[in-house]
């Protein structure tokens, strides 16, 4: 009887193990699909691109005013 129940919690072990690999990687291929969809892909690389965007035109209005001498 004891032989019986470590062989069944062996088996609801393993399905659950099994489950979740499957899960994991249903969960790996919509993530890896969310970058292969242009529009996402513009959406994340506008999002990455809008601080460095903003920094470099502000610098560069900065820079201009410096540069501007009255004569």
């Amino acid at each position: 009887m004891g032989v019986e129940k470590v062989l069944a919690a062996t088996e609801a072990w393993n399905a659950m193990a099994l489950q979740a690999l499957v899960e994991n990687q249903k969960l790996g291929l919509a993530f890896m699909q969310s970058f292969w969809s242009p529009g996402a892909a513009f959406r994340i690389l506008g999002k990455g691109m809008a601080p460095v965007t903003r920094r470099a035109t502000a610098n560069a209005k900065r820079l201009g005013r410096t540069r501007r001498r009255r004569s």
